[in-house]
């Protein structure tokens, strides 16, 4: 029991400094565009150009890449999904660091598209695996504890980068920075890769034909086709991933400039402290909320999600009608909203899919075909599951596989992709809105965006409250 107990936490460590790593490579290009204009010897506009391509070229592909996730997970398997991605990613953050010391913007773009490849893949395949060996006990506080190491890779990189440059210079920081943000990732890829699978324990199986003879072929569920299956709860929780996540992650973009204008007197550097407030909160509240939703009951979930739309509801109405002379209740507000909310959504997101898996298998099916069960061990390349899943095949669906029903791990990776895929278009595709509104209404008209999306994500939570029965 020991061990299997320390193999659970092995694997939550595994997957953290997976996201560690990953979120200390994707905010690097911002962590240098100072020393990086200097070294490719760039104007202001040119180096503001260049890192908003560097982001876009990571981001863009992450609007639908997760999405498939569950497909390529069921055709390539877990492992061999987990080893390409983490590749792909090395290979690109190489090529990236190359690119700088041999000053070739090009290189530098094609680098982050292959670290974009698989950024927010691995988050997807991760919390997957977290879901799926955490699922009977602290699950909230294991994906707390997941985002907390994934925020903590960016605030590294912010704080670790800046220290270095000076010393060593922006080729040198950029190799250094390169080392450490992919060994972590490689070395949690070996972590999981070695880790004993437990499923011999497990009392579910997989179903796929154990006779040879009955020539039933394991072919890849379509994604498209199982959404309708989906139950009303998880579309409830998609649209507030697209009010709420619309509203704190887009506020970053423009936090700094605003506050500097309204509180600072155009000082960015002391804006630019103050918005670390809402960083620092929001990673260090992740786990005490994690644990404390733990503690309650699944009714908890939603209210959670209510409370964090709340506040960021009270925030940006202060902020709106200006009525304080310093930043730091309202951004400490956003920092509790934020921890909160990515607690709770990840949480109800899992709890949701765990429910609808475990509907999906447990129901009856007509006509089941006898001696229709495997085990893992004819499977390796799934073995990094924490347990087994069960559901039964009908004749009528083994004469349209298309229409076959999707196992637990497959349903769990396709929403968890849905959802990631909804929040890179929310921070892809908003903030050009943002822009137009900016530049037509100001800071007031930015608020005024802010303010409703978050009102509205807070309907949106109580009419969640209303019908959740997980």
């Amino acid at each position: 029991m020991a061990d299997r107990t320390m193999a659970h936490w092995r694997v939550l460590a595994a997957v953290g400094m997976m996201n560690w790593g990953v979120y200390f490579i994707y905010d690097m290009p911002a962590s240098l565009s100072t020393p990086l204009s200097k070294h490719l010897s760039f104007s202001d506009h040119q180096t503001a150009y260049l890192v908003s391509l560097l982001y876009s070229v990571y981001s863009v592909p992450n609007t639908v890449l997760p999405f498939f996730a569950a497909t390529a997970v069921q055709r390539f398997g877990e492992r061999t999904l987990l080893i390409g991605i983490v590749s792909s990613i090395a290979l690109g953050q190489l090529l990236f660091a190359l690119a700088v010391q041999t000053k070739i913007e090009l290189g530098m773009i094609i680098g982050r598209a292959f670290i974009g490849l698989g950024g927010e893949v691995v988050a997807v395949i991760g919390c997957e695996i977290i879901t799926r060996w955490f699922q009977h006990n602290r699950l909230s506080l294991a994906l707390a504890i997941n985002l907390c190491l994934a925020r903590f890779g960016s605030v590294s990189n912010s704080i670790i980068i800046p220290i270095l440059i000076e010393p060593y210079g922006v080729v040198t920081v950029t190799w250094l920075a390169t080392l450490l943000s992919l060994g972590m990732p490689i070395i949690g890829l070996i972590s999981l890769l070695t880790t004993p699978d437990p499923a011999t324990e497990a009392d579910e199986t997989l179903l796929t034909p154990e006779n040879p003879d009955t020539n039933l072929p394991a072919k890849p569920i379509s994604a498209i086709s199982s959404l309708r299956h989906f139950p009303r709860v998880f579309w409830h929780l998609a649209i507030i991933c697209l009010l709420s996540y619309s509203c704190i992650n887009t506020f970053t973009n423009s936090a700094q400039r605003l506050l500097a204008t309204r509180f600072y007197d155009g000082d960015q550097a002391a804006a630019g402290e103050a918005v670390s407030i809402l960083f620092m909160l929001s990673g260090f509240l992740v786990p005490p909320f994690g644990f404390l939703l733990d503690t309650l009951d699944s009714r908890g979930y939603p209210h959670a999600l209510i409370t964090s739309n709340a506040l960021l509801c009270l925030a940006h109405g202060i902020f709106l009608t200006c009525s304080v002379s310093s930043p730091v209740v309202p951004l400490c507000l956003l920092g509790a909203a934020d921890a909160l909310l990515g607690v709770a959504f990840w949480g109800s997101v899992t709890r949701c899919l765990l429910s609808f898996a475990s509907q999906s298998h447990l129901e009856p099916q007509p006509h089941v075909i006898s001696n229709c069960s495997t085990s893992y061990k004819d499977e390796p390349d799934r073995l990094l599951s924490g347990g087994l899943d069960t559901t039964a095949v009908s004749i009528e669906e083994v004469a349209n596989p298309g229409i076959l029903p999707m196992h637990g791990e497959a349903i769990r990776t396709l929403g968890l992709g849905i959802m990631t895929s909804l929040m890179n278009i929310c921070t892809t595709i908003v903030p050009l809105f943002l822009a137009v509104v900016e530049n037509a209404e100001g800071f007031m008209g930015l608020e005024v965006v802010f303010l409703t999306l978050a009102f509205l994500g807070c309907v949106v939570c109580v009419r969640l409250a209303w019908t959740w029965e997980l």
